[in-house]
């Protein structure tokens, strides 16, 4: 049932990319364009043979290009199911969600995917992979900054479910829907360029920074085994504390029915 389910999801936005394919290629264009001109920065801020704070040009790309990876797949996967899940709660119509065969927190996000954001993502991953020819790594390293990558989505897709599902009690929280991608967008830099409070509130708090940074620090060898993990864990834990909040949030739902 799910693979059906999936497979209509996919035929769908593929058809609806193609109806509106003017759009999608817009919204595409729009989306290289913010990449390039972080790209770009990059050769503002370093010279070929500078280094600030141990990192280099190659070390700023290879992050914010892995930030595009990251965020170009959890909006390909999970933007049009948050959008509309927000919209479902506010307005009291989960039911058709709920009287589905599927576990409701998951099924949400089967509502399609975001076509233009798979053609950024293909573009980005293989900038990426280039960029990854001016280190050398081994097979362990390879597969661990793989494991980082997804467990970044991840972390984005939880953190937006968790401010999404504030909806439950307030109206007006469905605003908090693009809050993360904001943070995200602005601490796409290297962590020790920020004071210590903002390094500590979001890695420890808010793990936004682990998000941005942790693939370059595995690359640069400053991101161990242990770290990675104790990422993992964070990862899992708030995967259970959405859940929680989904669960309560539940039981304050209201249908429009």
């Amino acid at each position: 049932y799910m693979m059906r389910v999936l497979s209509c999801a996919w035929d769908k936005s593929l058809k609806q990319f193609m109806i509106y394919r003017a759009t999608g290629w817009l919204t595409f264009l729009l989306a290289i364009i913010f990449y390039a001109i972080e790209y770009v920065t990059g050769y503002v801020y370093f010279s070929s043979n500078t280094s600030v704070n141990g990192w280099d040009r190659t070390d700023y790309l290879v992050l914010v290009t892995g930030v595009s990876v990251m965020v170009s797949a959890y909006n390909f996967i999970f933007i049009l199911g948050h959008e509309e899940l927000s919209e479902l709660i506010v307005d009291g119509g989960l039911d058709s969600l709920l009287l589905k065969p599927l576990d409701p927190y998951w099924s949400v996000m089967l509502v399609g995917f975001d076509m233009p954001s798979l053609i950024e993502l293909v573009v980005t991953t293989a900038v990426f992979i280039y960029l990854l020819q001016n280190y050398t790594l081994g097979i362990i390293k390879v597969f661990m900054i793989i494991w980082a990558l997804i467990m970044g989505v991840m972390m984005i897709f939880l953190l937006n479910r968790i401010c999404i599902c504030f909806s439950f009690w307030l109206a007006k929280a469905s605003s908090l829907g693009g809050v993360i991608e904001d943070l995200t967008s602005m601490l796409s830099r290297p962590k020790v360029f920020f004071p210590t409070i903002i390094q500590l509130v979001f890695t420890f708090v808010v793990p936004v920074l682990t998000v941005t940074n942790m693939p370059v620090e595995i690359i640069k060898g400053d991101g161990s085994v242990k770290e990675l993990v104790y990422f993992s864990i964070a990862c899992v834990a708030l995967y259970y504390l959405s859940r929680y909040e989904w669960d309560q949030g539940m039981k304050n739902y209201y249908s429009a029915n």
